[in-house]
């Protein structure tokens, strides 16, 4: 029998071992900096572009709505900060009354509000340590150095544990990069088995034989489409939360796309049933969150609903609102527009530090060198 346990065993990888103290330490001081945080901020957005419009919307606050949450051009999804930070503040809104009345303590205060909505980010940041994990496991690679690096990162620490939309992009992002990995470490071994039978079925020299590798074939496992539904999903969520996700998303759909392709057994046929499919399965998700965002935007209504008079107009599509309102420079100008040398002077050794610095040297020599 080919398909035997001497191949499995060949391509299987270690179980993974503890996790290092280093690495626990520096997540205790994870949640220890969201416990107690500073008097200062690092962008208003990080309140006004989530908290604040959330917080008017479920404890009843006054709250000051910003632009980009104006129903008459609304360019902010709503979905994905309700599906993040509507948890922790309802447990504000139902457990106050109790902890007022039994402990004397008031969670409708500045340090709660702060706090817990930070906090329960905090928990979701692990959700990044855990992808980061499961891709080391997949490939065989040392996750102990790099847990304890990733977690030690400035930006794990102060960015990712804030209520900025860039947070829950990395969350996203990081879910994206396993899911590919699991789907590209799936199809190599059974694009591996496919080969190696085809090859056996090839060389054999009776009808029996032949059979028995063809019933073998029929047995392994299905990999084009794995995850398809799914990683649809996270992109689309992805892009209403913040459309420069398209932009991070798409190497490793690309490299979704594209496994297998330098096999046997693999051809164009499969990259355009994969992308086909793909999209078909991204649809509901995003007719999905339209619809939420054109009821919470008030351009459509149960009364719309129910009479099924429904036009073009009941309909607001936020991610291209976005592109719309960004791509005019007038108002890019009425906020201020960087200079284009400031992500690449300051934002990129800012958050990457010796590495950014790094990748901006080893990009300019080959730029350079170029002829």
């Amino acid at each position: 029998m080919y398909l035997n346990t001497k191949i499995f065993k060949a391509i299987a990888f270690k179980p993974p071992t503890p996790l290092p103290l280093s690495y626990w330490l520096l997540i205790l001081v994870r949640f220890l900096l969201t416990l107690l945080p500073q008097t200062g901020y690092i962008h208003p957005d990080e309140y006004f572009q989530n908290v604040e419009v959330l917080a008017g919307d479920i404890l009843g606050t006054d709250v000051a709505r910003t632009w980009e949450f104006n129903p008459k051009f609304p360019i902010r999804n709503i979905f994905v900060p309700k599906l993040i930070l509507a948890p922790p503040l309802h447990f504000i809104r139902i457990t106050n009354p109790y902890t007022k009345h039994f402990l004397n303590i008031d969670l409708r205060t500045p340090y709660y509000l702060l706090v817990l909505p930070r906090l329960f980010i905090c928990f979701l940041s692990l959700i990044n340590d855990f992808c980061l994990y499961k891709i080391c496991v997949n490939y065989g690679q040392n996750f102990r150095n790099r847990l304890t690096i990733f977690a030690s990162s400035y930006v794990i620490l102060v960015y990712c544990c804030r209520s900025f939309s860039n947070a829950f992009e990395t969350i996203f992002f990081s879910v994206l990069l396993w899911l590919v990995s699991e789907c590209m470490l799936k199809s190599d071994k059974v694009i591996y088995h496919d080969e190696f039978l085809n090859k056996k079925y090839k060389e054999a020299s009776t009808p029996v034989e032949r059979v028995k590798i063809f019933k073998l074939k029929t047995h392994l496992p299905g990999h084009s489409l794995n995850w398809v539904a799914v990683l649809a999903t996270v992109v689309v969520i992805g892009i209403f939360n913040r459309p420069t996700f398209v932009g991070f998303a798409f190497p490793p759909i690309f490299f979704w796309l594209h496994r297998g392709l330098g096999s046997t057994v693999v051809g164009f046929k499969d990259f355009h049933y994969r992308m086909i499919t793909f999209i078909l399965c991204g649809i509901p998700i995003t007719l999905f969150l339209i619809l939420v965002d054109s009821y919470y935007y008030g351009y459509l209504t149960m009364a719309d609903i129910e009479s099924l008079k429904i036009s073009w107009d009941n309909w607001v599509v936020t991610p291209l609102n976005f592109l719309r309102y960004n791509t005019n420079m007038g108002n890019l100008s009425d906020h201020g527009i960087h200079p284009r040398w400031l992500h690449i002077i300051v934002n990129v050794p800012l958050l990457f530090n010796v590495l950014g610095i790094i990748a901006i040297i080893v990009l300019t020599v080959h730029i350079y060198r170029f002829p």
